[in-house]
């Protein structure tokens, strides 16, 4: 491999151990019981189909999807681009899996529920902060989520695992991540019993948005301790992808949200959700100390703190925007 090669390689390695982390947490952490796995879900797919093809490419013995994993994994990588539909569509979706989750939960309720009432959203906060819904996770997954999938989503993950594996993460140091963080959730009726001041389908629309926001900047960000890539790059593909549905939130409800778009870029956005660096990066540009191998000096002529801490700023600004509105 060229130099380019070996710095996509890096990059497909540090996606590696971020999946050994997920299941680090998941088998050793004291202090969380929330859907963050979940909620990584198009992260996760990003790596996963972006891993496999890319060792293709460059003919590596990695291991290979059969059909039905190609399919999935395929579908899930596009839940990181859900922003990039029409607030209609969005919308659509978004108040479609809400409805399944009613009825389903509707259909099980026990005497005590049918009596005090019972949920049909989970919300997941960090720093007492929302940073995840059930029905975000369901908008994920193209896969039901509710009911008896689970021995299904175990068996078609196990790619991943082995993904991973080959890549090297198993071999590297977990990523550090803070088990005395408080990571708790609540369960809500949406919506007769919710934390929103705009009761109605607008007002989840919103709070799902802050969902997505907060999942990075709030729980990514202070859960794991190191300064890991996936903190930049999960915030940035959520960010580049509302700089527009922001635009169309505003047209279509008459609001007056803000967003910065100055750090919308297409072709680093590329390079963050693909692997293949050499249409974009010269050898002579590779940064190899850097946390993004440089890539941030590239498209914006700063080094990857002070750019990460503009992007941060931007989306913080706007999840506070809508917090203002929506929470009680």
């Amino acid at each position: 491999m060229n130099k380019v090669q070996k710095t996509a390689y890096e990059l497909i390695r540090e996606d590696a151990r971020f999946i050994y982390a997920l299941t680090h947490i998941s088998q050793n952490a004291k202090n969380i019981d929330s859907n963050y796995i979940c909620m990584s879900l198009p992260y996760i797919g990003l790596f996963a189909d972006g891993a496999e093809q890319w060792g293709k490419k460059v003919k590596l013995d990695t291991p290979r999807f059969n059909n039905e994993e190609k399919k999935f994994y395929e579908q899930v990588r596009q839940a990181h681009k859900l922003f990039e539909k029409s607030y209609e569509k969005y919308e659509n979706l978004l108040l479609k899996k809400l409805s399944e989750s009613e009825d389903y939960f509707y259909s099980i309720r026990g005497l005590i529920e049918k009596i005090l009432g019972y949920y049909n959203v989970g919300t997941d906060l960090c720093n007492n902060k929302f940073c995840g819904n059930t029905i975000l996770c369901s908008m994920y997954s193209p896969k039901k989520m509710l009911g008896n999938e689970g021995v299904w989503l175990r068996n078609i993950s196990v790619v991943v695992g082995e993904l991973a594996g080959f890549y090297g993460g198993a071999d590297l140091p977990v990523y550090r991540y803070n088990d005395d963080l408080v990571i708790g959730y609540e369960d809500y009726h949406f919506y007769k019993n919710s934390p929103l001041k705009i009761n109605n389908d607008f007002g989840f629309v919103l709070f799902s948005i802050l969902c997505s926001i907060n999942y990075v900047i709030e729980f990514i960000e202070n859960y794991f301790i190191d300064e890991i890539p996936q903190k930049f790059k999960f915030a940035y593909l959520q960010y580049y992808y509302l700089c527009d549905f922001i635009k169309q939130v505003n047209v279509v409800k008459n609001t007056n949200f803000y967003i910065d778009n100055s750090l919308s870029h297409r072709e680093f956005r590329n390079c963050l959700a693909h692997y293949g660096l050499g249409r974009y990066i010269s050898e002579s540009e590779i940064i190899s100390d850097d946390v993004l191998k440089g890539l941030t000096n590239k498209a914006f002529g700063k080094d990857y703190l002070t750019v990460k801490e503009e992007l941060y700023k931007i989306l913080k600004d706007l999840a506070d925007q809508i917090g203002e509105m929506i929470l009680k």
